[in-house]
């Protein structure tokens, strides 16, 4: 059941509240609708609220998201969403209307996102890390948010750059609609962030944001320049891994916990958490890349070898036995897919993923160690498992 009333949330207040039902979810939060008005959020455009909507509606608007949170859990594990899933549900519709637009292209390529599905996992971030210390979901939607755009601007750039046609089994953005498109859509996602953030949030929260930016941009200028290099060291690779991944995830712990007011020893150990963890999901990510099912990954496996980026696995192989093997194929640049296979069986000879995973399960405990700490409560808790399920995925 969906009830409405109120005027439209137009992202300039938090006052009166809004209840929606989708399944067995149930969310109920403060909203805007205007200086003292109570009521609940209105419904998406063309429903009215004396109207019931049918299943299919309720699937079109919702089913996405739905879908999008259920993608973040290993089948087996535990959901460590499951504290903020109906947090997640009204970040995912926070974006929903960010992300409208009056031109229909515009509306387009950001609906393809937002449908093509996702962890969410920068929100996720944000929402636990201020709730673990005492937040309130309203201070940390917008924040949240900003994180997910931000995140999605470097995808759409990302793919352009790495000549990716698809990602998460549909096609890319500029592989759909061209290239210029995707450079000035994915500004255009960088400025929409920016602006949710200087509406909703500190100067403050805004630094660390434009700090973020800058350090993934270098990052992806350091992968650039290592690209088909294979002397390239371990040390390198984890200064790039940081840059592009680790500083983005641990800043969005540090986000959540500035934007519930927490002290800085406290942002401190949430940032520490959150870059740990960002380095771990990165390395976990390389190993998927070369051992993966396609299916499962949304995206062709070897896509970092076709690119000429040498991740820790391929990096330790070439350091063993199989260093020179690897090098004679290597060298033969661009690489088909065949010799992608070559290379890929090649390090799963070696010592390159066992060694990853060390490296992954080492990053892991060390995220966990750095929520000694905060309070015990349900959200430090899903912290906690939630770098647990992230190495269960190689494990």
């Amino acid at each position: 059941m969906m009830r409405a009333a109120g005027n439209a949330l137009d992202g300039t207040k938090y006052r009166g509240t809004w209840v929606v039902e989708v399944g067995e979810i149930r969310l109920a939060r403060r909203a805007a609708f205007g200086e003292d008005s109570e009521g609940v959020m209105d419904l998406p455009r063309g429903v009215t609220s004396q109207e019931r909507p049918s299943e299919g509606d309720l699937s079109s608007v919702w089913g996405e998201a739905v879908a999008v949170l259920g993608q973040s859990v290993t089948a087996g594990g535990a959901d460590p969403f499951a504290t903020v899933r109906s947090d997640l549900l009204v970040t995912e519709q926070f974006l929903r209307e960010q992300l409208a637009d009056e031109d229909p292209l515009m509306q387009e390529l950001g609906l393809h996102l937002l449908n093509g599905g996702g962890k969410r996992l920068r929100p996720a971030l944000v929402l636990l890390s201020g709730q673990a210390t005492g937040g309130h979901v309203d201070q940390l939607t917008p924040v949240a948010a900003a994180c997910e755009l931000i995140h999605m601007a470097t995808l759409v750039h990302d793919d352009l750059v790495d000549e990716s046609v698809r990602r998460r089994g549909v096609p890319t953005i500029h592989a759909r609609w061209g290239v210029p498109v995707a450079v000035l859509f994915g500004d255009h996602l960088f400025a929409r962030a920016f602006s949710v953030l200087a509406q909703y949030s500190t100067p403050g929260i805004v630094r660390i944001m434009s700090d973020v930016v800058a350090r993934m941009c270098a990052g992806e200028i350091a992968e650039l320049q290592a690209q088909w290099d294979v002397e390239t060291t371990e040390d390198a690779y984890f200064v790039r891994v940081h840059a592009k991944t680790g500083h983005f995830i641990g800043e969005c712990c540090r986000m959540g916990a500035r934007a519930a007011g927490s002290s800085p020893a406290v942002e401190q150990a949430l940032a520490a958490f959150g870059t740990h963890m960002g380095t771990c999901f990165q390395v976990v990510d390389d190993i998927l890349d070369l051992v993966a099912d396609e299916a499962v990954l949304g995206k062709p496996t070897g896509s970092d070898l076709r690119s000429g980026v040498y991740t820790l696995p391929v990096l330790r192989a070439l350091a063993g036995s199989s260093g020179d093997p690897l090098r004679q194929i290597l060298a033969h640049k661009p690489l088909d897919a065949n010799a992608v296979r070559l290379v890929q069986e090649l390090v799963r000879r070696s010592d390159g993923l066992d060694y990853a995973q060390e490296k992954a399960l080492g990053l892991a405990r060390s995220a966990q160690q750095s929520l000694a700490t905060l309070p015990p409560n349900a959200y430090r808790n899903a912290l906690s498992t939630l770098s647990e399920e992230l190495v269960r995925r190689v494990v």
